[in-house]
C-alpha cells in the first residue's frame, strides 16, 4: 500500500509528492485528512483523523516513500515512521558493544591474524569498527543542534557553530 495524494479536509486541493505529503502530516498532527491510497493496483479514497476514524486503516503501516511510512492509530492519531532514525545505533547498544570488545580484545579472530598492512598488502582500512569509532544516534542529534540554517547566506565557512 502506498499513499499517492493527500488532502486536508479544510483545504480544496490534493497534495502530491512524497516530501510534500510527509511535510503536511508532520505540520498538522491533529487534523483530519483524505488519503488517495494505492493497494494492489487499485486506488481508494479514505478519510482519517481524530474526527473521522476509518476502521480499515487502524494499525496499518502505509508507505509514502522508500524511507518514510505512516502508522494509523485507533485514537485517530497518525505517526510518521522515518527510516533514517533506525539507521544509527543507540548509545546504550554502542556501550554494550564496547564492553564486549574490551572483553574479547586479543581473542577475536581479527586480532589474531597478522597485520597484512605491514606485509605490503593494500589493506589500509582493515580495523575493528568498534575500535575506530561508531557514531550513535545521540551523537548525531547533539552535533546537529549546532547546525546553522542558511549558513551559506550568512557567509559562514561551516554549517556548524564553532567548526571550520
Amino acid at each position: 500500500m502506498k499513499i499517492l495524494k493527500l488532502k486536508k479536509i479544510s483545504d480544496a486541493d490534493f497534495i502530491t509528492g512524497e516530501r510534500a505529503i510527509a511535510h503536511m502530516l508532520r505540520k498538522n498532527k491533529k487534523a483530519t485528512f483524505e488519503f488517495l491510497i494505492e493497494d494492489a493496483g487499485k486506488k481508494k479514497l479514505r478519510k482519517f483523523g481524530p474526527d473521522n476514524i476509518t476502521e480499515e486503516l487502524i494499525d496499518q503501516n502505509i508507505t509514502i516513500s522508500d524511507d518514510v511510512s505512516v502508522q494509523f492509530h485507533s485514537d485517530g492519531s497518525i505517526e510518521m515512521i522515518e527510516g533514517f532514525k533506525e539507521a544509527l545505533i543507540r548509545q546504550r547498544s554502542l556501550d554494550q558493544l564496547k564492553k564486549l570488545r574490551k572483553m574479547t580484545k586479543g581473542i577475536d579472530i581479527a586480532d589474531r591474524i597478522p597485520d597484512l598492512q605491514k606485509q605490503g598488502a593494500n589493506i589500509h582500512y582493515s580495523r575493528n569498527a568498534v575500535d575506530s569509532g561508531i557514531e550513535s544516534y545521540e551523537d548525531f542529534q547533539s552535533h546537529n543542534k549546532k547546525f546553522v540554517p542558511s549558513w551559506n547566506l550568512k557567509h559562514l565557512t561551516s554549517p556548524f557553530k564553532g567548526e571550520k
